[in-house]
């Protein structure tokens, strides 16, 4: 592991901004703010952004009416999770962004230590928790993720693993952290975002991250961050939407940010991620409409077709 220091700054608390990209989950989303708001970060020191996806949960009313000094932006139709992070990082008025899915709680510290660590060290662009199961606060969802260095198979960290001591003076570097980073501002503009029809959905956050990682910044876990996700250890998303992105994201990842000679390397390595895929797709709910959106991604991908698809 490559460790980063993590001074301790005694110039006090800096303004931070939070964005939270959001989808019919009004209660999760609630429930999230809380933890913001009982951290230890100081409030007058957070700025909240809520980025609606044309929701149609009437509960975002009452948060509004709840919440009057977090900022609410709506799109008015469903854009996919790429918009959401592009708007909300656009909208913010701070240098350090958190971005974090509506289905998580934080921990009381998080904020406050992924600062710590990114705004002490200039070569970290990326920061972010380990991230705990919230059914099961014991065990270890994943602490960052790298890829493979020829099949580019993403290997999650330490998945399934007990516990954290091992983890908690360690900050190390990945390839990509899902569901919960802090991103300097600077480093997401000068990396132009995420081309949001290209790669609106699945991946959208690690595109993001691999090109702030390409500019030469590092990406690291803080292993005394935690965040706690509130996901089964066994579900995936039974929508064809999920499947359709899964692979035709994967391939634009590694099409757009990969040297010619590992994407082709790549390539030849599709059949793998198609089984593993197919083999979800045959355990959900609709397996017919997914399989069938899953090999449409796949050709979409080859055929290099971007846009947005709903099925």
């Amino acid at each position: 592991m490559s460790n980063f220091p993590t001074r301790r700054n005694d110039l006090g608390y800096e303004r931070a901004s939070v964005v939270i990209p959001t989808y019919n989950r009004g209660k999760k989303l609630e429930r999230l703010i809380e933890s913001i708001l009982q951290g230890t970060y100081p409030t007058e020191n957070l700025e909240i952004i809520v980025v609606d996806d044309a929701s149609t949960d009437p509960y975002y009313e009452v948060l509004r009416s709840k919440y009057p000094n977090i900022r609410f932006l709506r799109h008015e139709r469903e854009s996919f999770p790429a918009q959401s992070l592009n708007d909300g990082i656009n909208a913010s008025s701070s240098e350090l962004i958190l971005v974090c899915d509506d289905d998580n709680v934080l921990n009381k510290d998080t904020l406050e230590v992924l600062i710590d660590v990114i705004r002490n060290d200039e070569r970290v662009g990326v920061a972010g928790p380990v991230t705990f199961y919230l059914n099961q606060p014991d065990t270890i969802q994943y602490a960052g993720a790298i890829y493979g260095r020829f099949t580019r198979i993403t290997r999650f960290l330490f998945s399934g693993a007990k516990g954290n001591d091992y983890l908690t003076h360690e900050v190390f570097e990945v390839d990509g952290i899902a569901n919960c980073f802090m991103i300097r501002k600077s480093a997401a503009l000068l990396a132009h975002l995420i081309p949001s029809r290209r790669i609106p959905w699945n991946g959208e956050d690690g595109y993001l991250q691999y090109k702030v990682k390409k500019l030469g910044y590092k990406l690291a876990v803080v292993g005394r961050a935690k965040v706690f996700h509130d996901v089964e250890l066994t579900k995936y998303s039974t929508r064809p939407n999920l499947f359709y992105y899964a692979l035709r994201s994967k391939i634009f990842f590694h099409r757009d940010l990969d040297p010619k000679s590992r994407y082709l390397i790549f390539h030849l390595c599709l059949p793998i991620y198609l089984i593993y895929y197919l083999n979800l797709s045959i355990r959900s709910q609709n397996p017919v409409a997914s399989m069938g959106a899953l090999f449409r991604g796949l050709i979409d991908g080859i055929r290099n077709k971007e846009g947005i698809v709903r099925f």
